[in-house]
Formats: structure tokens, sequence, C-alpha cells
């Protein structure tokens, strides 16, 4: 299974999507946890051998040394350089957001002018499965890479020496279609308790992305930074 990650044009656009999740406003919001978010998705695209762009890793070395910086004692008689660097990241992140909200709405005209003409049908044919720009699935992968470091620590933490295993999509969607009939609202943590090693719990969640893409299972977030659940489509 080929996944291609398109949510984001950019490490300003993840950004500014953690950021828009805290609903205040853009220089108030925990710089630090943002930063957290951001690196764990990098981490997990890397972990599940997905392609990072350079510019992502790029942000991601200015983020770790801001939130080092943070990790510091303050020293009064010198100048603050974590918060030039804070400052003037936030300062890109709204800049960008007033960009795109006058992208939005250029497209949105550019839509509306569109339905004076009449245009022939094009036919759009993917072989490969796309996440598409989708605030669920956003934020499904976002919840997967905070899960994916928790279970990294749980596995680093045991002394269990286990043999990895081959694991297929295809068994494992088995797996998320039995548990999503038992369980009629499915936390989407409680789909990998059992899971013996990363790349199961990393095939469990490419099984979840395809039965998303086929339809057979729905996405639920209730609100913003709230548990998300998996649902059988005979349960929606």
């Amino acid at each position: 299974m080929d996944i291609k990650i398109k949510d984001f044009e950019g490490p300003l656009d993840l950004l500014l999507h953690l950021v828009s999740k805290y609903q205040m406003d853009i220089y108030d919001v925990p710089i630090t946890e943002v930063i957290e978010q951001y690196l764990a998705y990098v981490s997990t695209l890397q972990a599940m051998k997905l392609e990072v762009t350079g510019e992502y890793m790029v942000m991601a070395s200015q983020l770790m040394l801001i939130k080092s910086r943070k990790l510091l004692p303050k020293m009064v008689d010198k100048v603050d350089v974590e918060d030039d660097l804070e400052q003037d990241l936030l300062s890109q992140i709204e800049e960008y957001r007033k960009f795109k909200l006058l992208g939005e709405k250029l497209a949105d005209q550019h839509e509306k002018r569109a339905q004076f003409y009449s245009k022939p049908r094009l036919e759009l044919v993917y072989e490969d499965a796309e996440l598409l720009h989708d605030k669920t699935t956003i934020d499904l992968f976002l919840a997967f890479s905070k899960l994916m470091t928790k279970k990294r620590e749980e596995f680093k933490q045991s002394h269990t020496t286990i043999v990895r295993e081959e694991y297929k999509i295809e068994d494992l969607m088995d797996v998320v279609r039995s548990r999503c009939q038992s369980d009629r609202r499915l936390l989407l943590q409680d789909l990998f308790t059992e899971a013996r090693d990363i790349h199961e719990v990393i095939t469990l969640f490419l099984a979840t992305l395809e039965l998303i893409k086929v339809q057979e299972i729905l996405v639920l977030q209730d609100d913003n930074f709230g548990n998300i659940y998996l649902v059988g489509k005979e349960y929606e």
C-alpha cells in the first residue's frame, strides 16, 4: 500500500493547523506543546517510511532549538534570544494564515466564476491511496503520532525479547473490522493495546487507513483535542 501525504502544503501549513486547534490568539498558544506535536508528526512519517521533504526537517531543527532554549535556565542579564526566535516563528505563522485566507477567498471567487462556463467532465483516476485535506483524517494522523511516541517508550522500557514478525495489511484489516464490530465506538488507542512491536502498530494504522479509504469505517472526533473513535459503517 503506497500512501502519499498531501494534507499540508508545507511546515507552516502544519504549524497553522496545530496552532488553530487551540482556538485562541496565535501569540497566546503554548508553543512548546505545538513543537512537540510537530516533531511527533515528522517522526511518525519517518517511522512509516513516508517521504519527508527537506523543508519539514529544516523547520524541525529550528523548533528543536527553540524547545531546547526554553528548557535552559533564564539569564536575566542577557538578551532573551529564545523569545526572538519564538516571536519570529509565530509571526511567520500569522503571516502565512493571512495569505492562506486570501488564497481561499480567491479560490472561492474563481469557483463561483467557473459556474458561468460549461466545462468537459474530467475523470481523475488514482491507483494509490491518498490522505485528502480532511480535518478528521488529519487529526487521526496527528493522534496516531502521539500514540506512536507513547508506544515507542513502552517498547523501550519492556525487557521482553520479541522476534520480529511480518505483518500484512490485509490480515490486520480483518482485525480492525472485528474490533469495530465488537465495539460499536472503538477508541483509537484501544486498537493498539495488544500490539507486540512498532511494526505491528504501523501496519495496524495502515490497515485502518485502508478501511477508511474504502469507507468501511468512519472516524469521529467530538471536539478539538478530543478522543478519536472508529465506527463501523453499519453503526453510523
